[in-house]
C-alpha cells in the first residue's frame, strides 16, 4: 500500500475520536474496515502509531510526530482549496472549468455531489455519458478531467498514459431472479445453476461485458444464451419478473423491482472494478485524494442502505470489495 492524503484524514479522525469505533462512525466506515485501514497505514509508516486500551486509543510517541505532520499537511492542502476557490472568484470566471464525467451508475452522482463540496460551482462542468468508449476517449484526449467508471477483469479500457486510475472498491455482480424462481428461495446462487437461463443484458460495447459474461460462464462449464438486449433497466426487470429471463445486477444500483430478488453469486464470479480517473494536468494530486476519499465514504453509506448487499459485505464481501488489489 503507498501512503496517500486520505489516509492523513483518517489518521486525524481516530486520534480526534478517540477510539475506532467513533472513528469508523466519523468516516462513515465500518469498525473492521477502520481497523484494517489503520493497520495497512501502520505498516506503510513503520509501526503502530496508537496504544490501544479499553478506553480506546492514544497516539504513542511515535503517532504523536505523525500526527504533527498530519495536522500541517491537511492544513496546508485546506489552504490551497481556499486559495484556490477565492483565485477562481477573483478572476470573474476565467478560470478553466474541471470537466468531470462517467458512466458507473450511482458514482457519477457521488462524484458531483464531492465536486461540489471540494470545487467552487462555477468551475464544474458535467459530462455524464452512457457510452464508456466517448468517455475513455474523452480522458485521453484530455477533454475530460475526472471521471468514473467501471472497468471488467481482463478488459482495461484505454484511457491514456497520462491519465491516473485509482480502484475505488471491487463491486461483486448478483443475479437478479423473478421471486418465484426456484432459486428464489436460496441466499446464494451457484453460476453453474443458470445453465439453462435465458439472460437480458445491456448492449455490447467497448467495456467487454458480453465478452466477460461469454468467458466467466463457460469457465464454469456452459455458454449463456443471451436472448434479450436493452439499455433499460426497467425493461431487463419486467422480463426477469415474468420469468423470461435472468440478468447481472449491481447491488449498489438500487433496490429490486416488484416480483424480482437480487441473490449473491457464490465465489464471486463477475465484477468489475470502480474506477476513478484523472488528468493530473488538470487536477492536483490532493483534489483527487479527497475526492477519493469521499467517493468510498459515500459508496460505503450506500452499501448500508441496501439491505441485501450490505449482507453479503459483513458475511465477508468486504475483504474482497476493498482487498489489496481492489
Amino acid at each position: 500500500m503507498h501512503l496517500e492524503f486520505r489516509h492523513l484524514r483518517v489518521l486525524l479522525t481516530i486520534a480526534e475520536a478517540g477510539s475506532i469505533r467513533r472513528a469508523a462512525a466519523r468516516l462513515q466506515l465500518s469498525q473492521p474496515a477502520t481497523s484494517a485501514q489503520l493497520k495497512r497505514i501502520e505498516q506503510e509508516l513503520g509501526g503502530p502509531l496508537f496504544v490501544r486500551s479499553a478506553e480506546g486509543v492514544k497516539p504513542n510517541e511515535h503517532g504523536q510526530y505523525v500526527l504533527r505532520c498530519a495536522r500541517d499537511l491537511v492544513l496546508g492542502f485546506d489552504r490551497l482549496r481556499e486559495h484556490a476557490r477565492s483565485a477562481a472568484e477573483t478572476d470573474g470566471g476565467t478560470v478553466a472549468p474541471l470537466r468531470a464525467g462517467g458512466t458507473a451508475g450511482p458514482l457519477v452522482s457521488l462524484l458531483i455531489s464531492a465536486l461540489f463540496e471540494l470545487v467552487p460551482e462555477s468551475r464544474l462542468a458535467i459530462d455524464a455519458r452512457r457510452s464508456v468508449h466517448a468517455l475513455v476517449k474523452a480522458l485521453s484526449q484530455s477533454k475530460c478531467d475526472i471521471a468514473v467508471f467501471g472497468e471488467f477483469p481482463g478488459f482495461p479500457l484505454p484511457v491514456g498514459e497520462s491519465v491516473v486510475t485509482r480502484t475505488l472498491v471491487r463491486e461483486p455482480v448478483f443475479v437478479l431472479l423473478a421471486e418465484d424462481h426456484p432459486l428464489a428461495h436460496r441466499e446464494s446462487v451457484g453460476l453453474s445453476e443458470l445453465r439453462g437461463e435465458e439472460w437480458v443484458m445491456p448492449e455490447a460495447d467497448e467495456s467487454g461485458v458480453h465478452a466477460y459474461l461469454h468467458l466467466t460462464c463457460q469457465s464454469a462449464g456452459f455458454t449463456p444464451r443471451i436472448a434479450h438486449v436493452t439499455p433499460d433497466l426497467s425493461v431487463a426487470q419486467i422480463l426477469v419478473a415474468g420469468r423470461r429471463a435472468v440478468c447481472g445486477v449491481w447491488p449498489s444500483a438500487e433496490v429490486p423491482a416488484q416480483g424480482t430478488v437480487q441473490r449473491p453469486l457464490v465465489g464471486v464470479p463477475f465484477h468489475r472494478r470502480l474506477q476513478l480517473a484523472w488528468n493530473p494536468e488538470s487536477v492536483a494530486p490532493e483534489l483527487a485524494d479527497a475526492v477519493a476519499g469521499r467517493l468510498l465514504a459515500e459508496y460505503l453509506a450506500l452499501v448500508r442502505q441496501r439491505p441485501r448487499y450490505l449482507a453479503w459485505w459483513e458475511d465477508g464481501g468486504e475483504g474482497f470489495a476493498l482487498g489489496a488489489d481492489a
